[in-house]
């Protein structure tokens, strides 16, 4: 008789079942307010609270006054893929819910302290449940006004692997506001309460789209948007693209909803891209609230595990149909910058099809009055020598440029500017100057972020940053998720000579910046540090490297600014005053060299 061999697969427990299944829908904090809002909002709720501790960590609790439950469906509603949604795979193809698997509840219960209580509208009472860890531990009546409270303690208590994975409590927090916005503008009828560890972070009344989006994004977006409104036989898309005067430098404020489902979709993202052709200038990225109303039957909401992806049955049509709607939208003139102060500062070229005799005489003007010292200005400046302090290096002299032997110098005529003479602006985007050995030729954004980079960091370590006051400080009104990020980088920003004063919930002024940097609109330059920094938070980790590469980038002259000799010598000479000239804090080279024996080759002279 053979030996009996050991079974090797067996059925897993059903709590380390619901433990594996909660991990594929609550992976953080935010998972679960997702959750828990959607639930609300598919309840008929019109009024719904959130309320945080420790970034969500501590306590998420999630009160609506929507239809709640007797006490069968709310003990019902903790069970796996229990659900009122659905009862047949037909309904699959007619999901108009934000939720529809049954999945929710039951994943928080598994990893977390879970409290519910729940009243019927028309009752005079209601259920509590208490649940730990998958288990109820306490059924019984309670009374309160119609709607659910679940308030969720203590996330992943029971599986501290993943509760080590939660990040610090800002970051944590911000996911969840990313969250809650998402929320907001797609129902701007629904009113919205919010609060962290007691204090009120928000509350919006019932309002129409464009109303909300100036509430959520600030008063500056919510006065510079188009409307969106286009309607086929495949669907109806409307809501606001923002004009040239708020493009972004992240693909942040970018919010796209399906159905009044938050989605992300790159076949929508090219098709909104396509509508704005070549308007939109390379590096920046429009904001924009869409909204997508789609037969519920052509499209798939099933294919990920957080429903942050569907699967349309016709993506080529819908590519041609949303390209369309972008391109009706933005054809008025209300996408061009103003054309006052804003658009003399613009240095983005202006869309060949709006050309006009009247825009032609501005740039003809600015071309003979380019005088202000200004970010945003097309610097025919002298830029301040003050950046970093000028000293002779080895780099400085290897690459000396070589004066003009047939025009002699004069104690009338300056050395710099007799040095100037050798040198030409290539495309207002490069520095060409010829040296010893044959041609060397420098990025001029490249280079003035190193030498920005440079002084920076020296001033993280310096007692004293100079400042320059603003004559007219200027007001800046944030996002909630930006205002988080500027209170994270404030100490660095006025260690280098920013000064930036609250101004009430999420407003601030800038009073002062840098001295030495230009004046101008100091609020844009403040927004884009704060994009700039985003972006690199997944690639470095320092806060003070961030800050500096951030500012620097966002600071330094752009390709396509003209500069006059002066400000083109000032550059070099700050630039080989460099400990680490030759590349960009980003590791770009500033400069490449062409040797004489390279050009006596390519004209076949040796």
């Amino acid at each position: 008789m053979a030996p009996e061999q050991e079974v090797k697969i067996r059925v897993l427990p059903e709590n380390l079942i619901n433990k594996i299944a909660a991990g594929e829908v609550i992976d953080r904090p935010s998972s679960v307010v997702k959750e828990l809002v959607e639930n609300s909002i598919d309840a008929g709720a019109d009024k719904i609270t959130v309320l945080l501790r420790d970034g969500g960590k501590g306590l998420i609790q999630v009160v609506d006054n929507g239809s709640g439950m007797q006490e069968k469906d709310a003990i019902m509603s903790f069970q796996r893929h229990a659900t009122s949604k659905i009862g047949a795979w037909e309904d699959m193809e007619q999901i108009r819910t934000l939720g529809f698997r049954g999945e929710a509840l039951a994943s928080i219960a598994a990893v977390a302290q879970v409290e519910m209580k729940t009243v019927p509208r028309d009752a005079i009472e209601g259920t509590q449940i208490n649940i730990e860890g998958g288990v109820m531990v306490k059924l019984d009546r309670t009374g309160g006004n119609a709607g659910t409270s679940i308030a969720v303690k203590n996330l992943f208590y029971n599986t501290p692997a993943r509760r080590k994975f939660l990040r610090a409590t800002n970051t944590e927090y911000r996911h969840i506001i990313s969250v809650v916005n998402r929320f907001v503008l797609s129902y701007p009828e629904i009113a919205f309460e919010f609060y962290h560890d007691d204090n009120e972070i928000f509350s919006y009344k019932p309002s129409t789209l464009r109303q909300r989006i100036g509430d959520v994004l600030g008063r500056t977006v919510g006065d510079n948007l188009l409307e969106v409104s286009d309607t086929n036989a495949l669907l109806t898309c409307t809501g606001f693209i923002g004009n040239f005067d708020i493009l972004r430098k992240t693909r942040n404020d970018q919010y796209l909803f399906v159905n009044r489902r938050y989605i992300i979709d790159r076949t929508i993202g090219a098709a909104i891209a396509a509508g704005l052709g070549d308007l939109c200038p390379p590096g920046s990225y429009p904001l924009y609230v869409l909204s997508l109303d789609i037969d519920p039957a052509r499209i798939d909401v099933n294919v990920h595990p957080t429903k942050s992806e569907i699967k349309f049955a016709d993506q080529q049509s819908l590519f041609t149909l949303i390209r369309g709607a972008i391109k009706r939208a933005v054809k008025t003139d209300e996408i061009i910058p103003e054309m006052q102060e804003k658009f003399q500062l613009s240095r983005r070229p202006f869309p060949k099809r709006f050309t006009t005799s009247l825009i032609d005489e501005i740039y003809s003007s600015n071309k003979t009055t380019q005088t202000a010292i200004n970010f945003d200005a097309p610097p025919e400046v002298d830029y301040p020598v003050d950046m970093v302090a000028v000293k002779p290096t080895q780099a400085a002299s290897q690459f000396r440029i070589e004066n003009q032997s047939a025009v002699p110098a004069t104690p009338a005529v300056p050395a710099r500017q007799q040095e100037a003479k050798m040198l030409w602006q290539l495309h207002n985007k490069y520095l060409v100057s010829q040296i010893k050995s044959g041609l060397v030729i420098i990025d001029q954004h490249a280079a003035h972020e190193r030498i920005i980079y440079e002084r920076v960091k020296n001033n993280f370590h310096s007692r004293q940053s100079a400042s320059q006051q603003l004559l007219f400080p200027q007001t800046l009104e944030l996002t909630i998720e930006d205002y988080t990020y500027l209170l994270e980088i404030l100490p660095y920003l006025e260690k280098v000579g920013f000064i930036v004063k609250g101004f009430g919930n999420r407003t601030v002024v800038v009073e002062g910046v840098p001295s030495g940097l230009q004046v101008g609109r100091e609020s844009k330059l403040l927004l884009d540090i704060l994009d700039e920094y985003k972006l690199k938070l997944a690639v470095e980790a320092d806060i003070q490297e961030r800050v500096a590469k951030s500012l620097a980038c966002r600071s330094a002259i752009m390709s396509g600014d003209p500069l006059t000799d002066t400000a083109m010598a000032a550059l070099i000479d700050q630039l080989f005053a460099c400990e680490t000239p030759y590349f960009c804090p980003h590791g770009r080279p500033t400069m490449i060299t062409l040797s004489l024996e390279e050009l006596d080759k390519r004209f076949e002279r040796i």
